[in-house]
């Protein structure tokens, strides 16, 4: 069964998609469907208490997600970029396409 969440954003990484502040409403994955584009919450692979908001840029053949933030500025997020990508373990939920501006 999929549950819906929410989740407040803190930071600035998914600026312009996304503001500090703004709310979103995530359903947890159960089927691992994911398309590139989508907007996921993962955990970060080297601190498993830590969630991120990040877009899936790309899914490798071995089954890795690339996730990156939508920042344009690179050191404004901690990302694929910095950590490699990421298991589909590591994905907590799905952006439904629900949000709640700050």
């Amino acid at each position: 069964m999929t549950e819906a969440f929410d989740v407040l954003l803190e930071g600035d990484s998914m600026w312009p998609t996304f503001s500090n502040g703004d709310v979103l409403t995530f359903s947890s994955d159960e089927g691992g469907d994911f398309n590139k584009g989508d907007v996921l919450l993962v955990r970060h692979p080297f601190n498993g208490s830590l969630l991120m908001v990040k877009r899936l840029k790309r899914i490798l053949d071995d089954g890795r997600l690339f996730v990156e933030g939508d920042q344009v500025d690179p050191t404004a997020s901690e990302d694929s970029h910095n950590f490699g990508p990421i298991h589909v373990s590591s994905v907590v939920g799905k952006w439904t396409g629900l949000v709640k501006r700050a």
